[in-house]
């Protein structure tokens, strides 16, 4: 099985109002909130947030499928931008973008990925730097506009989107490229070491689990180029 992540990404929304925020999400879903002291996913129901200045980023804790229901409801919520990011099998990464809960923008550079899509369908995920200049008042059309390109998975030679990003088109991490120009901060380094505070978190669908055995974490870089 390959990569999968699920982030959301909140523009202007300070780490104890999205916790507040996310509890509320958890019990309205029949399930829990608490914040933990933990320095590795061993827990499978442990979700990592991060600040980087108004921004903040909730990296939830793996197998669990609502990122988008809860994306929502922190926008919703919290009244701000909030982009659900999520990393499918480490073939691609994607967004859907809420404002005051509703859904207004969609990125996904593999559209057809699981079928055929119409021509409006797909126009739809072709992303909207525009809109999320509006959004993000410090942030130009031009930083994010060649992020927004469909890909060849079968490219031998993919190029990066800026000189100085880390990854190139057909890599999923250029998802982490993305949310440092916007103003997100990825939660975790290149080491796994965790940047923010640990939170654990379950509702009905996502079961809260026993602790197993120690999980690797979710580095950008594979674990070879760790030592």
């Amino acid at each position: 099985m390959g990569l999968f992540l699920a982030l959301s990404g909140l523009i202007g929304a300070e780490p104890k109002n999205v916790k507040r925020a996310l509890s509320d999400f958890a019990l309205s879903h029949n399930g829990g909130f608490e914040l933990k002291v933990e320095r590795s996913t061993n827990d499978p129901n442990i979700g990592v947030i991060t600040r980087n200045g108004p921004n903040t980023t909730v990296m939830y804790p793996d197998g669990f499928l609502e990122w988008n229901e809860a994306s929502r409801f922190l926008s919703e919520k919290l009244l701000k931008p909030v982009f659900s990011l999520h990393i499918h099998d480490g073939d691609f990464w994607m967004y859907v973008l809420y404002q005051d809960g509703k859904e207004v923008g969609w990125f996904n550079p593999v559209p057809e990925y699981w079928e055929e899509l119409p021509l409006e369908e797909k126009e739809r995920w072709k992303g909207d730097a525009a809109l999320i200049a509006e959004l993000i008042p410090s942030l130009s059309t031009g930083a994010i506009l060649n992020y927004f390109s469909e890909w060849n998975l079968d490219e031998e030679n993919p190029t990066k989107a800026y000189p100085d990003d880390d990854f190139t088109n057909s890599d999923c991490w250029q998802m982490c490229d993305f949310m440092k120009k916007i103003g997100l901060e990825y939660p975790l380094g290149d080491d796994g070491s965790m940047h923010g505070d640990t939170f654990r978190f379950w509702t009905k669908e996502f079961r809260l689990h026993q602790q197993t055995t120690p999980q690797p974490l979710k580095s950008k870089k594979p674990w070879w180029r760790l030592w």
